[in-house]
């Protein structure tokens, strides 16, 4: 039993280590070092949700073995994950395009790199 115990703690710490969490519109979210979270303005339907996946799923950093061909999409708390590759460079402008030409606003994207603190930029509203 303390053996399960130990290993229980160790797991624990370690995701403290290499997993972060953020709160976007009462939702807990896991950060990993290989996810870039965005918070979205917009995202309403499944069917939005499948639109941005499939755009973001071309983009050449995106993971598409984890999540739904690499994005997790939750429309009740306007969040999108994604996936990245460990062995690809991550182009943040790509996925910030990518995500306002669907239709979106981002307001704040999450990474966290190093797997000890979160990354948070903000974005202004572009004008049209």
């Amino acid at each position: 039993m303390r053996i399960i115990k130990s290993f229980i703690l160790i797991l624990n710490l370690t995701g403290i280590v290499f997993a972060q969490s953020v709160e976007i519109n009462g939702e807990k979210v896991e950060v990993g070092q290989e996810d870039l979270v965005f918070e979205v303005k917009g995202l309403v339907c499944s069917f939005c949700a499948h639109g941005l996946q499939k755009g973001m799923s071309k983009l050449k950093f995106v993971d598409k073995k984890k999540y739904t061909k690499g994005l997790y999409t939750d429309i009740t708390h306007q969040f999108v994950k994604v996936g990245l590759k460990k062995d690809k460079k991550l182009n943040i402008d790509k996925a910030l395009v990518t995500i306002q030409d669907a239709g979106y606003e981002v307001l704040k994207s999450y990474m966290n790199p190093t797997g000890k603190a979160l990354e948070v930029k903000e974005y202004k509203k572009s004008p049209k």
